[in-house]
């Protein structure tokens, strides 16, 4: 059996040129574990060979840095060892510059004929992208096998393991021996995910082979795909550092409520620098690092906080009593994290069409990313799932717009409705392009057409107005709010309930009619609902998920959440708070020493005002005026704050508990026992 996933880890990037010299000249094996241990650090990623393609240890496979002039990673695992700290070796996988550079039969060719690789002669960031299933997959088992032969080795963290179609003269002859039509993508992309896996299953099969405890992470690999390579992995790590445009704060906790659902232990990676990765002399603050690793164990994961080696070899002090203060909070709150299981009632349906995908960074139709936002406003506790997962322990699902359904989903979607699941969906989610009929009889609508202007025209009822919940006071009737998107006339079956009235703008702007600086104002009724609702299914009008994610306007919200308030009458929790107030609720079973217990992780986002794209969450303060309700099966006997124990004021009554709480700073947890 693998070894145990730690809460608190460290990953030590040491991308190193070869233009650097003295190597490791300042590293004192002592100093350096002596640095992790008074950090509270109980694992860490270190490195074996880097995108440089230097190694940094004696190798007889690969090429020593040229600067190095001792066994670093060696010296490493014995002082990390002896002080009980686990050491993943880290080894670059598909980006090399020296393999490249070496043997260019490797390297991937581009669909345009580029190869992948950075300007030749810039200074763009960019890395030699190689080919796992050309003669290059020999030489990464030949040093896997060395590095087991010559240390006692935890686990291997192997990185950048996307698929990517290579078009290099060998890679087009490796297509058509296998029956590939370069001229189909699809079948292109689904040869590269092939070979992919190929690679996962001999490399995995070969690290356990000799080392059965091994921990084994695949990155580049946590996306809608996840399903597919989860069974060459003993778990997963969501990196995400949060700071960059690569990532942002909103990638996180779609990834992770996606990664939780497969029944692995799983991390939640970000870093100490102030942008990303390689970002020397960038560093957090404790209140931001404190706040985003609240987030991390909210959603059920462990830590690792990335960091970079400085070429010399020596760990900086200012970041290590930064990782230990954060660290010391984790390791103080363990015993309200351990075997704690996420609670969620609600699943959002990773399915529809994704525009623009990152190598190796996890992308999700618009419409999921803006369902995942409004949940997390809301407080509704929900999952991110795929289409093979099980249904059965939400009560609702989320179907993105654009999603249409083979035969299995249909199926699969059509019994979770008749066990009494209930469904959410929006626009053309689930309907038919070539019949123009819905895939789903449940769905309470006949689909007509698109409204015939862009934008349309959202016009609310008293009805909708009055429907319990809501977040404020300021919906109003008698005003007409732009939706920015396409919106879909449709007529309500008998018996369903209809919500507001769709409306078409006075006409398009186009080259012979405009008006003003932006849209055409709203015109006539198009006769339609806003919504329409069935006992077991809520149909949006208008795509209100993507609309939020794209121009985040607050009304879109608004009415999702008086929507599901009638919808779902009695959510798991319901917060009283703003939106940047996140509430993510985890349950321990009962246990030796320990009752059963619901802890509920309460993170408050304190961003600044700045010219930059990424929010800066820098500093924290004192929220006051906070609560929460929550649903339990039985009432509690005492509601606290971990780890210190402070006594929350409660009330319960039919098994709902009210919690009002104090003062709440960037990450606190409150335990219903």
């Amino acid at each position: 059996m693998p070894s145990s996933l730690r809460f608190r880890q460290i990953h030590l990037d040491f991308h190193t040129s070869e233009h650097c010299q003295n190597v490791g000249a300042q590293f004192d094996p002592d100093v350096f574990a002596d640095t992790l241990t008074e950090a509270h650090v109980n694992s860490i990623n270190i490195f074996a060979k880097c995108h440089h393609g230097y190694s940094y240890y004696p190798t007889q496979v690969g090429t020593v840095h040229p600067g190095l002039a001792f066994d670093l990673l060696g010296a490493q695992i014995e002082a990390l060892h002896r002080r009980d700290i686990r050491c993943p070796i880290y080894y670059s996988i598909m980006w090399d510059e020296l393999a490249g550079q070496q043997h260019p039969e490797w390297v991937i060719v581009n669909r345009d004929g580029r190869i992948a690789s950075r300007s030749p002669l810039g200074s763009e960031w960019g890395w030699t992208t190689l080919d796992v299933s050309s003669g290059y997959y020999d030489y990464v088992a030949a040093a896997v096998e060395e590095l087991m032969r010559l240390y006692p080795v935890d686990g291997f963290w192997f990185d950048i393991c996307f698929p990517q179609p290579n078009y290099s003269p060998w890679g087009k002859a490796q297509m058509q021996r296998a029956g590939i039509d370069l001229e189909n993508d699809q079948a292109v992309w689904d040869f590269a995910r092939q070979k992919q896996t190929d690679f996962f299953d001999k490399l995995t099969r070969l690290v356990h082979s000799q080392r059965p405890d091994a921990l084994i992470f695949y990155n580049g690999t946590m996306d809608r795909d996840t399903r597919r390579v989860a069974p060459y992995m003993t778990h997963f790590e969501v990196e995400s550092l949060p700071t960059t445009g690569t990532w942002g704060y909103l990638h996180y906790p779609i990834q992770a409520r996606q990664a939780r659902t497969y029944g692995k232990a799983f991390l939640g990676m970000n870093g100490r620098f102030h942008t990303g990765w390689g970002d020397f002399g960038g560093l957090k603050t404790r209140d931001q690092l404190d706040y985003e690793c609240g987030t991390i164990v909210g959603t059920g994961g462990k830590i690792c906080v990335g960091d970079q080696l400085n070429p010399n070899g020596v760990l900086d002090p200012a970041v290590y009593r930064l990782v230990g203060h954060t660290f010391s909070r984790i390791e103080a709150l363990e015993p309200w994290l351990d075997d704690a299981q996420p609670a969620a009632e609600l699943a959002v349906l990773a399915t529809g069409p994704v525009e623009t995908v990152n190598p190796g960074v996890a992308a999700h139709s618009a419409e999921t990313e803006g369902a995942v936002q409004m949940l997390l406003e809301t407080g509704w506790q929900f999952d991110v799932i795929d289409p093979e997962a099980d249904f059965s322990p939400y009560a609702a699902l989320v179907l993105p717009d654009g999603t249409t359904l083979d035969d299995r989903l249909k199926a699969r979607l059509e019994a979770y409705l008749a066990a009494g699941g209930r469904l959410i969906l929006s626009g053309t989610a689930a309907l038919d392009p070539a019949s123009g009929l819905f895939q789903l009889e449940a769905v309470p609508v006949r689909y007509l057409h698109p409204a015939p202007t862009v934008p349309g025209y959202l016009r609310l009822d008293e009805r909708l107005l009055t429907l319990p919940g809501g977040l404020s006071d300021e919906m109003a009737a008698d005003y007409d709010y732009v939706f920015y998107g396409q919106t879909h006339v449709v007529q309500p079956l008998p018996g369903a309930t209809a919500y507001g009235d769709l409306r078409a703008a006075l006409f398009n702007r186009s080259w012979h009619h405009f008006m003003g600086h932006q849209n055409a104002p709203a015109g006539s009724s198009l006769e339609a609902p806003v919504a329409v609702r069935s006992d077991r299914v809520l149909y949006l009008a208008a795509p209100l998920f993507s609309g939020y994610r794209q121009h985040d306007y607050w009304i879109y919200r608004d009415i999702v959440y008086k929507l599901l308030a009638d919808f779902l009458p009695s959510p798991l929790l319901q917060p009283s708070a703003p939106g940047w107030v996140e509430f993510s609720l985890l349950r321990q079973a009962a246990a030796e020493q320990r009752p059963a217990r619901s802890v509920v992780h309460v993170v408050c986002y304190h961003p600044r005002r700045t010219m930059q794209p990424i929010p800066h969450v820098d500093r924290s303060w004192q929220t006051a005026g906070l609560a929460f309700t929550l649903r339990v099966p039985a009432a509690p006997q005492r509601v606290y704050l971990a780890p210190d124990g402070t006594p929350v004021t409660f009330r319960c009554q039919d098994n709902i508990v009210q919690v009002e709480l104090p003062p709440v700073g960037a990450h606190t947890v409150v335990v219903i026992e």
